[in-house]
């Protein structure tokens, strides 16, 4: 369960639902979320944790700690994640397809804070092989020096339909596809991404 910090709007919990259930709108695998009654705000957020499968521990790695990046700083690009989850899960294009979905939200959604450990992996001991973690931490953001943490095709002030289109193809998605991935991400955030940067303009 996340707590709002001194710093945080009052009905963050209520924004970080809100932009988890448009995430899987939009065909990206989420945990499952909810809101914990509150009588000081619109709710708590409490996610379930996916590091789990009953009494065990499932293995799980972020970027971060594969690549030993400094997830304070803004280290990396899409580029990187793309090929990273590639290896990782032995060519799988449905991970593949399930990162380049994440960046597209990101970028659509005005998620600037897609660091380094923002991104996880988890071992799928059947296959011998890494799938990516359900996403986390999606929600309206920026940074101090208001780019994203991790670059489009090394964009990080205003990517757009032109910097997702090179990273997918560069990882082998088919460039029509990306294209109508990524129209339909943009669609279904435009309400959601409207709202929440008025209320913090």
């Amino acid at each position: 369960i996340k707590f709002p910090a001194s710093g945080d709007m009052p009905d963050t919990g209520l924004m970080e639902k809100e932009y988890m259930d448009c995430a899987a709108d939009c065909g990206i695998i989420v945990p499952e979320t909810k809101l914990m009654p509150s009588k000081r705000c619109s709710g708590y957020f409490a996610v379930k944790r996916f590091d789990r499968e009953g009494s065990m521990r499932r293995h799980m790695l972020t970027a971060a700690a594969i690549l030993e990046a400094d997830w304070r700083t803004a280290s990396m690009d899409y580029h990187t994640l793309m090929k990273l989850t590639k290896i990782l899960s032995l060519g799988n294009e449905a991970d593949v397809e399930q990162m380049y979905r994440r960046m597209c939200f990101n970028v659509f959604a005005h998620n600037r804070d897609d660091h380094a450990k923002n991104f996880s992996w988890i071992y799928d001991e059947r296959m011998d092989c890494w799938h990516p973690s359900p996403a986390y931490d999606l929600t309206w953001s920026t940074t101090y020096f208001g780019e994203h943490s991790t670059t489009v095709d090394g964009n990080g002030k205003n990517p757009g339909m032109k910097e997702l289109l090179v990273v997918g193809k560069a990882a082998g998605m088919g460039i029509k596809e990306c294209r109508r991935i990524a129209e339909e991400i943009q669609e279904r955030t435009r309400g959601l991404e409207e709202a929440y940067r008025d209320m913090k303009s």
